[in-house]
């Protein structure tokens, strides 16, 4: 590794000191040390400044501190470049910032040797179209949900594979997932965990009022089209929690297998199997008091 950039969410405690010691590590090591222009700013280290929209191949690596949020926010900004990213949990959860903070100084040091594995994650393209005329396009790498907003009213949408009718959904929305988004939302909303490597999507009904809609896994070679026969004030399509916006009836949103590629880097030593059995505590016991 020869260059080193660091993303860092500055909300997060102790932030801006883990980067101090990131940046020494690599520095020690031999490589040279990049910061996001915000971070750089606040390190008073402008001289080493990149933008993240502009980061050119000269960048071998991001180094990403914070939660998964800060991650997908990163790999959005990139704007297509595959520069491959070690995510670092300052967070909760974190299924993709799968380094916790006491394995630090390991990560970087296999970083530094080039032991670190790339693990590609597929990602989801996908437009609205309105009368017939596209008026958004988005990308997502977790995950598109359509929803409404506080009235209790809920949304009638009709799903297709393609031209191939699927079912009707009376429900409080609908998520559209990756096999990465299965740990998010769609986890939360009764779903089920894929495998990362499966070309698939989830198509998972939020609290739909038919209880035989269960969620559904296509293979990712489909196209998934939902039409909104009905849409409340303030129903709306959301991409990866971060963005999104207003859907109305007639609405058409067309779904499928995304141009870009994650390239997340992992320890080899590790596993999907093994990080879901940490965060999930699998095996482990609960324990209450009464």
């Amino acid at each position: 590794m020869k260059k080193i950039g660091i993303v860092a969410n500055l909300k997060k405690d102790n932030a801006l000191a883990r980067v101090r010691e990131i940046a020494r590590r690599l520095e020690e090591g031999g490589a040279g040390v990049v910061f996001e222009d915000g971070l750089a700013a606040a390190l008073d280290r402008e001289n080493a400044a990149f933008h993240l929209e502009t980061a050119g191949e000269g960048i071998d690596a991001l180094v990403v501190l914070g939660g998964d949020g800060t991650l997908i926010r990163t790999f959005r900004d990139l704007k297509r470049k595959e520069i491959p990213l070690l995510g670092i949990n300052l967070g909760g959860l974190g299924f993709l910032t799968e380094v916790p903070i006491e394995e630090l100084g390991r990560a970087l040091e296999n970083l530094l040797r080039d032991r670190l594995r790339i693990e590609e994650r597929m990602t989801l393209d996908g437009v609205c179209r309105r009368e017939g005329r596209e008026v958004e396009k988005f990308t997502a790498l977790n995950d598109i949900v359509i929803g409404k907003g506080g009235l209790a009213r809920v949304i009638k949408m009709e799903a297709f594979l393609a031209e191939e009718y699927l079912t009707a959904y009376m429900a409080d929305g609908i998520i559209i997932a990756t096999p990465t988004g299965s740990t998010a939302y769609s986890l939360s909303a009764q779903g089920p965990i894929v495998s990362p490597e499966a070309e698939v999507f989830l198509l998972n009904p939020i609290c739909p009022h038919t209880l035989t809609n269960r969620p559904i896994i296509v293979g990712a070679g489909r196209k998934i089209r939902i039409v909104l026969q009905t849409a409340p004030p303030e129903t709306g399509l959301t991409i990866d929690g971060q963005a999104g916006f207003g859907l109305m009836p007639g609405d058409e949103i067309v779904a499928g297998k995304g141009r870009d590629t994650l390239h997340l880097l992992t320890d080899p030593a590790a596993n999907y199997y093994s990080i879901l059995r940490s965060k999930l505590n699998w095996g482990g016991r609960s324990h209450y008091h009464c």
